[in-house]
């Protein structure tokens, strides 16, 4: 990181904290309707009114209840929420979710990173063009200068009968990784290629521009260097034996994603964020690392944290022909397989950089996995890379 970053991140930082030590002093004062509440305790039915009622003339919320959350790079809580009559009566949704950013360390790294832009942006403007199960998004707004943010969305555990799981608590059949890479395939095919990446939706930043700017405002590769050692146990030897070729090969891979045609890019699609419907449908949420790049990079990082090794090894090459065609169907020009294959071979590391990362985050960043789900994870993907022989595949043209 130059000087120059360093300085820009260290005022960014105190800029945040001066306004969040405004609302600590405030406490989580009731949000006034226009602004963007510090906290889910700071809802009330006028601002809810506002956010969720203004196209139906005369509904309101009368009344509204906080059920169980959680807290990592944001702080998510379920919202339970009743109507007036005309309300009720114009099917507003009651069964919601809230991400927000109520902690000092949330906003710091949403912050710098660009996380809430991107959110925002997905669930406002591009979600809504999508037919692929992904929550709805009903309300998002975000304080650019304080990065308070209050994105307000479809519980899609009480409307859908959605069941969440990890590494470590659910295993994908073919079936269920077949509807993952094919719902990959229906936003991907989507915006194949299109100018609104960089016009409409220009806040979205290729691969090689996020990760540099990662780099600059948290000193990522601080947390890489350490995460390979922390993660020693988990990383094949022959791997572990190249470890110094491992941040290089991220940026030459981000290189190489920017040559390809581009599309809108998840880039955070590991197990966790996967959610399986009562009907047995795959869906995907936690929007805010969306970049536009290339294909491969979700779908190498979905199936390598996704499936077991065993089942990666033995399913890969048919999930990759399934995604192909899926994708030309969705209006992608997919690539032959030889040339999808090698893509795939190269962008395994934007997965690799997501939990070595993770597993060797600093102190003041908030606590994004608890570190058996980390090590999961980082064994899974580096088991790939070395299977993939993904660091040769780098000078492969």
């Amino acid at each position: 990181m130059s000087m120059r970053e360093k300085r820009r991140a260290a005022a960014l930082t105190a800029r945040i904290a001066g306004h969040y030590l405004r609302d600590r002093v405030g406490g989580a004062a009731r949000a006034e309707v226009g602004a963007v509440p510090a906290a889910p305790n700071a809802l009330t039915p006028e601002w809810l009114t506002a956010a969720l009622c203004a196209e139906h003339a005369g509904a309101r919320v009368e009344s509204l209840r906080l059920t169980g959350g959680s807290d990592g790079t944001s702080s998510r809580r379920g919202l339970v929420v009743e109507y007036n009559e005309a309300g009720t009566a114009a099917g507003l949704p009651t069964e919601l979710f809230t991400k927000s950013t109520t902690a000092l360390t949330m906003r710091i790294v949403c912050g710098l990173c660009h996380l809430l832009e991107n959110e925002s942006g997905f669930y406002s403007r591009i979600r809504p063009e999508l037919a692929m199960e992904a929550p709805i998004g009903y309300h998002t707004v975000f304080d650019p200068r304080s990065f308070r943010s209050m994105f307000v969305l479809e519980n899609v555990a009480q409307t859908k009968g959605a069941t969440f799981g990890n590494p470590l608590t659910r295993v994908l059949d073919k079936a269920m990784a077949e509807d993952m890479v094919s719902q990959l395939a229906l936003f991907h095919g989507a915006f194949w290629d299109s100018p609104r990446l960089t016009g409409e939706f220009d806040w979205l930043l290729t691969g090689l521009d996020w990760h540099t700017t990662m780099n600059n405002m948290i000193n990522t590769g601080k947390m890489f260097r350490n995460g390979v050692t922390l993660g020693e146990e988990v990383i094949p030897p022959e791997l572990f034996a190249r470890r110094d070729e491992l941040w290089p090969g991220l940026f030459r891979s981000m290189e190489l994603h920017a040559r390809t045609p581009s599309t809108l890019v998840h880039a955070d699609v590991h197990a966790g964020n996967w959610y399986v419907t009562g009907d047995g449908r795959m869906g995907l949420y936690d929007w805010q690392c969306t970049l536009r790049g290339n294909w491969a990079l979700d779908f190498a990082y979905s199936i390598m944290s996704g499936l077991t090794i065993e089942d990666r090894r033995a399913w890969e090459r048919e999930l990759l022909e399934l995604y192909l065609d899926r994708l030309q169907a969705a209006g992608g020009d997919a690539p032959d397989f030889n040339a999808a294959w090698l893509q795939y071979r190269q962008q395994t590391f934007h997965g690799v950089f997501s939990w070595i990362g993770t597993l060797g985050q600093g102190r003041m960043q908030p606590e994004m996995q608890p570190r058996d789900i980390s090590l999961a994870n980082v064994e899974r993907i580096m088991q790939a890379v070395a299977d993939l022989e993904s660091l040769d595949a780098l000078n492969e043209e």
